[in-house]
């Protein structure tokens, strides 16, 4: 059979994977032609190589299998690249396929800078952002070499690979030997029962512990291992940007979201805790501001699938080395079950907490113009019970998505966190909708975001993808007018002088999108319905004043505690349980 009905049936057959996300050119078409000709996977052809990429992250995700993405070479497979960081960054499994030009027209080790037309050493440049990236010029290795990338993708923490193989050799024969091969996932590292022993000790001797979810957390198994750990032991959780999704955000143990621009109050209560459980957190500065002054006050222990991680950023007291799942069912086993009130003195100071500093209180622009982003998005996700994976894109929007979004059991939150990739959440929902067609698709987006990947709304209108649009439009670049603020007082190049956005509701127009503008919280508690009701895509636009701000926001070199705005040092005091930290 021929090389490239090799590939792509091996990775239908013994991966499950049933779409690729695929930009056509030359040195791809045989890919795809092998597709075309394929029952159960099918090609999705995005607008750019770059949404074909993130939308393969997209579909890794919310299918839990790896993702596939096919461009060309040259060009195609630059455009790739930021796809390919941020699988890379985010751990995410997908297979990046590549056609190069022929083996006769690839200059080697040649020093002429080029040789065949659209010819580019795409593996040079991906080498720092991939477990494994090859050019594959010998077609009797390509079995192995497929196997051995699904299992550098998908063991111990995923991640992006890329394999290069040139137009002649993709359409050479092969044998159809080890096509019934799967791929063996590496053992993972586990957590030894004396280690289960001294974490079970730890425990027992707090008063006020949390735990953090990660990203780490991701699969289906470990959100339901974490959630029978703290139904065990009842202690309260806070999760990461990307952990948002890791534990019920309305469950009464959910403590809220920390880091650079977390609740205010999961800070402060991050801040007092005696013992921090960190489970698939990397614990980078974005999480913990100053490390020195980071839960200053706690016992730490940091669960890890990847080495390289452990006190890397913060020191430990506790450092394990452990698949998250295989941790949190030897724990859940072994931890004994807490009594309803144990820490009910933790829970209490929490709830005010909570109330001191409400997310719909803790608000950093005009609430009485336009409409007031964090309320709006509150609102729309407690009114959606449904099956729904939310994607947020980069900019204020990702950060009022994060502290104001109630995500429910079953429900998924897709971000870029490592990279921050602008343009991330559209593409993304497209492959996303494909990963898991039985849930719903809402893809928040600022109108930077937007204008970025815009062209997909034909790829969604094409392929009938039934996802929702939330466009929070506030006319400018907002968080990097903030920075500016910070940084450059007056001066918006780029950010409000240059920029400017189109009139939307015209572009879902031309789309034949049904559109909708809300210019007041009246009008989204009464659109709203709508929106999560209509069956198809459908882009709701909410205008906010440019005067919003993504704060509450880590101020430098302090504790996790201190953030922009400022509160007074008198007040701060009264919900510290230990000591402060002076403000500078």
């Amino acid at each position: 059979m021929l090389v490239t009905d090799y590939v792509i049936e091996y990775i239908k057959k013994n991966e499950g994977v049933t779409h690729a996300f695929v930009y056509v050119g030359g040195t791809a078409a045989p890919l795809l032609n092998s597709i075309y000709n394929s029952k159960g996977i099918d090609y999705i052809p995005t607008r750019h190589e770059s949404n074909a990429a993130l939308a393969a992250c997209g579909y890794a995700l919310a299918s839990g299998k790896i993702g596939l993405a096919i461009s060309m070479s040259g060009p195609g497979s630059t455009n790739m690249v930021t796809g390919v960081a941020n699988a890379w960054l985010d751990s995410i499994p997908v297979f990046f396929l590549t056609g190069q030009v022929t083996t006769g027209t690839y200059k080697f080790d040649n020093p002429a800078r080029q040789m065949g037309y659209q010819e580019l050493d795409i593996i040079s440049i991906v080498k720092s952002i991939t477990k494994a990236a090859e050019l594959v010029i010998d077609k009797h290795v390509i079995p192995a070499k497929l196997r051995h990338f699904i299992l550098k993708a998908r063991s111990g923490r995923p991640g992006s690979v890329l394999m290069d193989i040139p137009f002649d050799v993709l359409r050479m024969d092969i044998p159809e030997d080890g096509m019934n091969e799967k791929v063996n996932l590496e053992t993972p590292p586990v957590a030894s029962s004396e280690i289960i022993d001294v974490v079970c000790r730890m425990i027992e001797k707090s008063k006020r512990p949390l735990i953090l979810a990660g990203g780490g957390i991701r699969t289906p198994d470990a959100h339901k291992s974490l959630r029978e750990f703290v139904e065990k032991t009842r202690i309260p959780v806070v999760t990461s940007l990307l952990g948002k999704d890791a534990f019920p955000n309305d469950n009464f143990l959910y403590f809220g979201f920390i880091g650079a621009y977390g609740n205010r109050y999961a800070n402060i209560a991050m801040a007092n805790s005696d013992l921090i459980i960190a489970i698939g957190s990397r614990l980078d500065s974005r999480q913990t501001s100053t490390p020195k002054y980071f839960a200053r006050a706690a016992k730490k222990i940091h669960v890890e699938i990847d080495r390289n991680e452990i006190n890397n950023n913060i020191h430990v007291d506790l450092p394990i080395h452990s698949d998250l799942t295989l941790f949190l069912e030897k724990a859940v086993k072994a931890v004994p079950a807490s009594e309803a009130n144990k820490y009910s003195e933790w829970m209490d100071y929490f709830k005010r907490l909570k109330t001191e500093f409400d997310v719909l209180k803790d608000v950093h622009g005009p609430t009485d113009k336009l409409v007031h982003p964090k309320r709006f998005l509150q609102r729309l996700s407690i009114m959606n019970d449904k099956k729904t994976i939310y994607l947020a894109d980069v900019g204020n929007n990702q950060m009022f998505s994060a502290q104001s979004l109630v995500i429910k059991k079953d429900q998924r939150f897709f971000t870029s966190g490592g990279l921050g990739t602008m343009g991330f959440s559209l593409p993304a929902g497209v492959g996303a909708s494909f990963g898991a067609p039985d849930s719903q698709i809402i893809a928040i987006m600022g109108d930077g975001g937007f204008q970025m990947s815009i062209q997909e709304l034909q790829t969604i209108v094409h392929f009938k993808c039934p996802v929702k649009i939330v466009v929070l439009n506030n006319g400018i670049l907002g968080l990097m007018k903030i920075f500016q603020d910070e940084n450059y007082p007056g001066a918006y190049a780029a950010t409000v002088d240059g920029y400017s956005v189109p009139d939307i509701g015209k572009v879902a127009a031309g789309y034949g999108i049904p559109h909708k503008r809300l210019t007041s919280n009246e009008e989204a508690d009464v659109f709203i319905p709508e929106f999560l009701n209509h069956n198809g895509p459908y882009i709701l636009e909410v205008a906010y004043h440019p005067d919003w701000a993504g704060y509450p926001k880590l101020r430098r070199g302090l504790g996790i505690e201190h953030q922009e705005p400022t509160i007074s040092e008198e007040k701060l005091k009264q919900f510290m349980l230990i000591p402060t930290i002076p403000g500078k």
